[in-house]
């Protein structure tokens, strides 16, 4: 791993830069001003810069935050969310075998997902599946007893975000859908997970921008962005001060932290800038 301290000295290694969003563009509220300035050094040397985010909505829901936050379209090619990679998925019929009535955990009363796949919500009792793509609910303790009735039944979890937290705009943390998959299949259920790290979704973000030569994935999660990049055999840059930063305070931090998620970033740097 080699500590950087800007994109300038990388530009010229890569022709295409697939970026999280969440910890290195914005934490929900206005982008970093120097990442800001990342994205349009990266225009200016004529680089494929693509989006790939563990966010459970659709292409179209980032590209209205990335525009309130102050990111211009004319800055990337496009975005890839892991919840298109689920309906990517149930698209496909990998699900057909689920039935049509999950029960369902989202943020906000959003169905929008539910609609797109065509499912109608079903209490635990009468339920196919479980379909998580929010946490709506004040602790993770909450979805205990439901998802204890879910394991009982043998039902099977479908998660469109597999984070399992996300930085605020104040820099606390807040629990993603990941949470609730991860404590499901700690209970011994089924969970189908999607986006980052699972090979799938690089594979539909090379088909998004056309191919690439040699590509590298910017993130601040070891679990998602590095181990997703290991996978895929591309570079990969770390952000360190994202929603691992309480965690790091010299290379020797990055290093011990590395181990415990059995990745190994190509390059680190503390923010996501030129």
């Amino acid at each position: 791993m080699k500590i950087i301290t800007g994109l300038k000295e990388i530009i010229d290694s890569f022709d295409t830069f697939i970026l999280d969003q969440w910890g290195v563009l914005h934490n929900g509220g206005c982008a970093f001003e120097q990442a800001v300035e990342a994205l349009e050094f990266l225009k200016q040397h004529n680089k494929k810069v693509v989006i790939l985010s563990n966010s459970g909505r659709t292409a179209k829901f980032s590209y209205a935050r990335l525009a309130d936050s102050g990111i211009k379209r004319d800055l990337y090619l496009d975005v890839l969310t892991s919840g298109e990679h689920m309906l990517h998925n149930f698209n496909a019929g990998k699900f057909k075998h689920l039935g049509k009535n999950p029960l369902f955990f989202t943020w906000d009363d959003d169905t929008s997902m539910l609609e797109r796949c065509g499912l109608t919500e079903s209490k635990v009792e009468n339920a196919t599946f479980v379909f998580c793509c929010g946490v709506d609910r004040d602790d993770l303790a909450d979805y205990v007893e439901d998802l204890q009735l879910a394991r009982q039944r043998n039902l099977e979890l479908v998660v469109s975000n597999p984070d399992l937290v996300a930085m605020k705009p104040d820099g606390s943390l807040k629990t993603c859908p990941g949470a609730i998959a991860k404590m499901y299949q700690e209970m011994g259920g089924t969970v189908h997970w999607h986006g980052k790290p699972q090979r799938d979704i690089y594979t539909m973000c090379r088909e998004l921008v056309g191919g690439w030569g040699n590509a590298i994935a910017v993130g601040d999660s070891m679990e998602h962005d590095i181990a997703g990049a290991n996978g895929a055999a591309i570079s990969s840059l770390f952000i360190s001060s994202g929603i691992h930063n309480g965690e790091i305070n010299d290379k020797r931090s990055i290093e011990r932290l590395s181990y415990q998620f059995s990745v190994q970033p190509s390059h680190c740097l503390d923010w996501f800038k030129v």
